[in-house]
């Protein structure tokens, strides 16, 4: 069994809003397989017990253990530095909710994908955004995902997308659209 150093040097360090999604999903992940997630996602009110500050603790540990140098004093005060739960808090204010600035970071990033050729790379980059958008819970339709992969693909490679604007399936599925056009991008 990897002792918590191992297991964290595998975790990433956030430096910011640029890697919120990932970071977040992984230490998210993290937090659960130590049965702190709880901990640092439900207010422990104004006197938690014994057994509930010890996790709050530990979980203040772990998330501040992967929060960046540059970003770290904003984030860990003294008041929040032994409190997982509002250092956590903290984060998602900070980068997790739609406020105008995350909202604006993921938009532009959404707006400004190009289709350069390499398909692996261009969906690579169209599921980073979808992964932001998701973290600052701004949700895009399927419909609208497979309309902007094809209308990109498209200036490019048209006998690509040809044929997928007559799959109705594929229309309105980004996730089998994605892996389609993976495959097709590889032959």
């Amino acid at each position: 069994m990897a002792s918590t150093k191992e297991e964290l040097s595998t975790l990433p360090m956030l430096n910011g809003g640029s890697n919120y999604p990932i970071w977040a999903q992984r230490l998210t992940t993290y937090l659960g397989h130590k049965d702190l997630l709880a901990t640092v996602t439900v207010d422990p009110g104004v006197n938690p017990s014994a057994a509930v500050t010890k996790k709050l603790s530990e979980s203040a540990f772990i998330i501040s253990s992967k929060v960046g140098d540059q970003i770290y004093h904003g984030i860990i005060t003294p008041q929040r530095a032994s409190n997982g739960f509002a250092i956590w808090s903290k984060i998602k204010r900070m980068y997790g909710s739609n406020m105008i600035h995350n909202w604006t970071r993921a938009t532009n990033k959404w707006t400004n994908l190009f289709f350069n050729g390499d398909i692996n790379q261009f969906l690579d980059h169209v599921e980073l955004c979808l992964a932001e958008f998701a973290a600052i819970g701004k949700v895009i339709s399927d419909t609208d995902v497979c309309g902007f992969i094809i209308a990109k693909i498209s200036v490019k490679r048209p006998g690509l997308t040809d044929p997928l604007l007559t799959n109705n399936v594929l229309l309105n599925d980004s996730e089998a659209l994605i892996e389609k056009t993976q495959r097709s991008g590889q032959s």
